[in-house]
C-alpha cells in the first residue's frame, strides 16, 4: 500500500467528510484528493519525476499536506524545510537534496526567499503567490488537470526526506519510504487506546517539518479523521479547539504541555470531549506530567522514536501511566516498551548485547526504519547494521522490557522538541574574535527540557558577554540554536588525546536529575 491510497479511499467512500480544517476553513477528503491530483500533474509538467525532490518552506498549512500527497502520487519526494533555519542553512538543504521545486506561500518568508534566490540552482521552479520570477500558485494549480497522475509508484519508493542535524555540523536527509510510513500508521493506531476514525478529529500543532507533526497528520489521513491544523503552536487556540471540536487526540512536546498548563483558567476549561494526549521528543518532569494528567483527566501516552525510525517505536502506554500512579512511580522515568513490530536491544561499544540493567546504546529494528541518509553511504552504514538503527541514545532495559534513557551518546540537545547539535553552535562561536576555545552542552531547563550553555575560553585581553554572544550568533545560526547562557572558563577539561570532556562540564548541572533526556 501507498500513503496516498488512504486519502483516495476516503475520497471515494466519504467524499464530504472533512479532511483538514485550518483558520475556520475546511477542505473535504474529495477536495484534498482532487487538489493533490492537480498538484501532482502540475509537478509532472515541470519535469518532476520519480525520485525527484520538491521542497516546501512555511508554517503548517493545507498546502503542506497537499504536497505530501501530490508528490507521492508521482513518485517524487517531499523535503519539508525547517522555516526557523537561517537562509544559508536552508540553501544547503535545498542544494543537498537536489530539489527541483520550492513551494512557498507564506508572506512572512518573502525576505528569506529573496536571500535564497541567488543560491538556488539553474532551472529551479518557484511556486508562490504573485512574486516575480515564479509561478502564481492559485492560477497555476487551477490550470492543471484533476485526474490521477499515471505513475507506477512502489511501496519501497521514498516518500519524504526530513533533515536532521549531523555531528559534522551539516544536516542529513533521512529518506523514508511508503512502506515505512504505512507501517508507522499501523503501529501507532494499534497502541492508541482511542483510535481515530471518520468523524473524529485530531489537532496537529507540531511543525510538519518534524516527524512529530508530519507523522501526526499522516496518521489522521490514514484513519480518515479530520486534521485540525494549527499554523504554529498557540496554547490558547489548542484549548479552544479541544472545547469546540470532537478532538480524539493531540501530540505535544513537554514545553507545549507546560505552556497550556500556564493558561490562567486552565482548571476551569472543558476537556470532556478529549480522549488522549501524546507527548515526547524532550524531557518532561514527573511534577509537570502529574499536573497535566490531573488537569486534563484523559489518557496520556509517551512516545519515543526519532526521524530515522520514522517516528514512534516505543511507548509508555495508558496502562503504564496507571501503574505508575498506583504505586510504581519509577515507570514515569521510562519511555516504555517496544510497540507492535518493533524490536529494541541494548548494545555495548563492541557490538555485544548488554545484559538486563546494563547501560549501552539503544538499537531499534522496525519496518518503520529509514532507507538511509540521502547521498551519504558512509553515514548510513555507520547508523544501520543489518536493519538496526543505532539511536545514539544510551539507556538500559529492565526485566519487564521497559527502556530507561540515561544519557545521550551523541551530543544532541533536545530543547523544546527541537534537535540541536552543539557542534553547529560551536562552529559558529569559534569565528568570534574573542573566542579561543568553546564547548556547548545542554543543561536542565524547566520550560524546554534542556537549554544550551556555552563554555568559552577567551583570547588574551578579550572579553565577551552573553548579550554579545547572542547577537553574534544571530548572523550565523537559527535563533533556537543560540545559547542564552555563557560561562567564561580558564581552560577546557580534556582527555589525554585532546578531546573535550563534556561529561565533566555537564556533571554539576545534571547531578540529582533522574533523567537526562527525553
Amino acid at each position: 500500500m501507498l500513503v496516498h491510497h488512504f486519502t483516495e479511499y476516503y475520497a471515494r467512500n466519504f467524499p464530504d467528510n472533512p479532511c483538514v480544517t485550518q483558520d475556520g476553513h475546511t477542505t473535504s477528503y474529495a477536495e484534498v484528493d482532487q487538489l493533490a491530483n492537480r498538484l501532482g500533474n502540475g509537478l509532472k509538467s515541470m519535469r518532476v519525476g520519480k525520485g525527484d525532490r520538491v521542497c516546501i518552506l512555511g508554517e503548517n498549512s493545507r498546502e503542506h499536506l497537499l504536497l505530501f500527497l501530490a508528490a507521492c502520487k508521482i513518485g517524487a519526494v517531499t523535503v519539508s524545510l525547517n522555516y526557523r533555519l537561517a537562509p544559508a542553512e536552508l540553501a544547503f538543504i535545498i542544494n543537498d537534496s537536489e530539489a527541483r521545486v520550492l513551494l512557498m506561500l507564506d508572506e512572512g518568508f518573502v525576505d528569506t526567499l529573496d536571500k535564497l534566490r541567488p543560491q538556488l540552482p539553474d532551472g529551479f521552479h518557484l511556486l508562490t503567490r504573485k512574486l516575480p520570477d515564479s509561478h502564481d500558485w492559485e492560477s497555476w494549480l487551477a490550470s492543471q488537470p484533476d485526474h490521477k497522475p499515471d505513475v507506477d509508484v512502489q511501496p519501497g519508493d521514498p516518500f519524504f526526506q526530513l533533515y536532521t542535524s549531523g555531528t559534522t555540523g551539516n544536516p542529513k536527509g533521512v529518506v523514508t519510504s511508503h512502506t515505512s510510513l504505512v507501517a508507522e500508521c499501523v503501529m501507532n493506531t494499534t497502541f492508541f487506546p482511542n483510535r481515530p476514525s471518520p468523524g473524529s478529529a485530531d489537532i496537529v500543532c507540531a511543525p510538519m517539518f518534524h516527524i512529530g507533526g508530519a507523522g501526526s497528520a499522516l496518521v489522521s489521513t490514514y484513519s480518515g479523521s479530520e486534521i485540525l491544523l494549527h499554523k504554529v503552536f498557540d496554547p490558547v487556540k489548542v484549548v479552544e479547539d479541544i472545547e469546540r471540536y470532537p478532538v480524539g487526540s493531540v501530540f505535544m512536546v513537554p514545553a507545549m504541555i507546560m505552556a497550556v498548563l500556564q493558561i490562567p483558567d486552565i482548571e476551569e476549561r472543558d476537556f470532556s470531549g478529549l480522549k488522549q494526549i501524546f507527548y515526547g521528543a524532550s524531557p518532561i518532569s514527573e511534577a509537570v506530567l502529574r499536573r497535566a494528567m490531573e488537569v486534563f483527566g484523559v489518557d496520556f501516552i509517551q512516545m519515543y522514536g526519532m526521524t530515522e525510525t520514522g517516528g514512534t517505536v516505543v511507548n509508555l502506554t495508558v496502562e503504564d501511566h496507571k501503574r505508575a500512579l498506583a504505586g510504581k512511580p519509577e515507570l514515569l522515568l521510562s519511555c516504555g516498551r517496544p510497540s507492535v513490530g518493533a524490536q529494541v536491544k541494548i548494545m555495548d561499544l563492541e557490538g555485544r548485547e548488554c545484559p538486563i540493567g546494563e547501560v549501552g546504546e539503544i538499537w531499534i529494528k522496525s519496518d518503520t526504519n529509514m532507507l538511509g541518509y540521502y547521498r551519504l553511504p558512509e553515514a548510513t552504514a555507520s547508523s544501520l547494521t543489518d536493519g538496526w538503527v543505532h539511536s545514539g541514545d544510551a539507556g538500559y532495559m529492565d526485566e519487564e522490557g521497559y527502556i530507561y534513557l540515561k544519557d545521550r551518546i551523541k551530543d544532541m540537545v533536545v530543547s523544546g522538541g527541537e534537535n540541536i547539535y552543539p557542534v553547529e553552535v560551536e562552529n559558529a562561536l569559534a569565528h568570534h574574535p574573542a573566542v579561543a576555545d568553546v564547548a556547548v552542552i545542554g543543561v536542565p531547563d524547566e520550560k524546554f527540557g534542556e537549554a544550551l550553555l556555552a563554555f568559552v575560553v577567551l583570547n588574551d585581553g578579550a572579553s565577551l558577554t552573553a548579550e554579545e554572544m547572542i547577537e553574534f550568533c544571530r548572523e550565523h545560526i537559527a535563533g533556537y540554536k543560540i545559547p542564552r547562557r555563557l560561562e567564561i572558563i580558564a581552560e577546557m577539561p580534556r582527555n589525554p588525546s585532546g578531546k573535550i570532556l563534556k561529561k565533566e562540564l555537564r556533571k554539576p548541572y545534571w547531578e540529582g536529575v533522574d533523567r537526562s533526556i527525553g
